[in-house]
């Protein structure tokens, strides 16, 4: 019954250890409270349309001990995967079986005269009729009780008449409890009988308690489910919206690289034989053409054209004195390296491509030269100072009020840069942008991380 959760949704859902400790507790009790009985079974019935029966727990006294011994040896017809209602049900010219009476009838069955009872005819075939008294009681539950929607009445197995079983019933039949008896110590609706049908309705009741709470932990486990596919989405979103919005973070960078920019073509103008880095670059690819256009060979043009599409990006762009550092270390130097070994130049101008390289290294740090810095005139202290360190500065879209900084220091620039008002107009519309992106993370992560914990 409870094996069959997905293929048929209208059965009963408990998991197999619990049904099982379930159904020998109430055996035990059944047991100790009937000084007769020898033996008790239970069988699960469901779910519709099969209704196959499954014996779920067994045990019979222990001779004149208290204690009960559990069957896992003996064989029944019942046995997993146990009987649908096809194999089991009256039939024109089939052996009539009291499981039979007791899951469409849902009436008990005393076998208090085995040996001419209607439905113990496989016992009196083989001769063991007059050992076999017993009770058979069907376990009930409403219907409306376990099932949230109702199976409709041509799914419900059909009885020897073609009709649907149950059709008239507020119940279905969940379960069978079967208890033997010593021979001539059980009559039908004796004492002991009426005990089995009270207690047929605990374990009903205490079914039907383990399937809804089976039933709460699937929903439950399917919400979590859902909650974390959810946060998942939404994490999913927000990081691509995170990427999509981090241009106005590169457009701050590009702004921040044009004020380091401006500042270095101030120095270079104050100070013209300091090493320059765009100078230093135009000779070296300047040496790459001549290089082109003397030497041939594939692998040796390959490498001047990657050489040259990287020192033009150099040329371009205006990093920090760090980043710098990294792509001559990395990648200028190594390919200039491995040029020079491939062909045979002259030593005095590999002298003089190592010097353009040691003077493009130094060129990377003339921004920063404090003695440079203090021999300029005509800018007060504080702003070069101020102009210096926020230049050079790394920022990210967690540098808190480091944008209003920028926007006041080019505003205090008593100088006629080029895109100054330009730059200026971008800070001021990017400001409000990046400096709500944390506090959106924040609240995002927050929500997130509440919705997977919450449950």
């Amino acid at each position: 019954m409870s094996a069959s959760f997905s293929a048929f949704p209208v059965g009963m859902r408990i998991s197999p250890p619990v049904l099982e400790q379930t159904c020998k507790r109430m055996i035990r009790v059944i047991l100790y409270a009937l000084p007769q009985a020898v033996r008790g079974t239970i069988y699960t019935v469901g779910p519709v349309p099969d209704l196959r029966v499954v014996r779920v727990a067994s045990g019979h006294r222990n001779g004149e001990l208290e204690d009960i011994r559990w069957d896992v040896a003996i064989r029944s017809d019942y046995d997993f995967p146990g009987k649908v209602w096809e194999q089991y049900c009256d039939r024109p010219g089939a052996v009539l079986e009291a499981m039979a009476w007791c899951v469409e009838r849902q009436k008990s069955w005393t076998a208090d005269d085995p040996e001419h009872d209607a439905r113990s005819v496989r016992k009196q075939m083989d001769g063991t009729a007059g050992e076999d008294y017993h009770h058979m009681e069907p376990v009930l539950v409403q219907k409306t009780d376990l099932w949230d929607q109702m199976p409709p009445l041509s799914s419900y197995p059909r009885d020897s008449s073609a009709n649907p079983i149950w059709r008239q019933s507020q119940y279905a039949t969940v379960a069978v409890i079967k208890i033997h008896f010593s021979p001539g110590s059980i009559r039908g609706g004796d004492r002991s009988t009426q005990i089995i049908k009270e207690l047929s309705r605990s374990l009903g009741t205490q079914m039907l308690s383990l399937h809804a709470r089976e039933i709460a932990l699937a929903k439950e486990k399917r919400i979590t489910k859902e909650r974390m596919e959810t946060s998942n989405a939404l994490a999913h979103e927000f990081r691509n919206l995170v990427s999509r919005i981090g241009f106005a973070c590169r457009a701050v960078n590009n702004e921040i690289a044009y004020l380091r920019e401006s500042w270095e073509d101030l120095v270079h103008h104050r100070f013209p034989n300091k090493p320059n880095k765009r100078k230093i670059l135009q000779q070296l690819d300047e040496i790459l053409a001549a290089i082109r256009a003397e030497f041939t060979g594939d692998e040796i043009a390959e490498q001047i054209s990657r050489l040259a599409k990287i020192q033009e990006q150099v040329m371009e762009s205006c990093l920090l004195p760090h980043q710098n550092e990294t792509w001559l270390r990395e990648k200028i130097g190594p390919i200039w390296s491995s040029i020079m070994t491939t062909i045979d130049l002259p030593p005095h101008k590999r002298t003089h491509i190592e010097e353009l390289l040691e003077g493009l290294r130094t060129s990377f740090h003339v921004g920063k030269d404090e003695t440079l810095r203090k021999e300029m005139v005509g800018i007060p202290d504080g702003t070069k100072g101020k102009w210096v360190d926020l230049a050079y500065r790394e920022w990210n879209s967690t540098s808190d009020g480091m944008l209003a900084q920028y926007i006041e220091l080019i505003e205090s620039l008593d100088l006629e840069l080029p895109r100054k008002r330009y730059s200026l107009n971008n800070l001021v519309c990017l400001k409000p942008l990046v400096e709500l992106m944390p506090e959106i993370e924040r609240k995002v992560n927050s929500t997130l991380g509440h919705l997977k914990n919450t449950g």
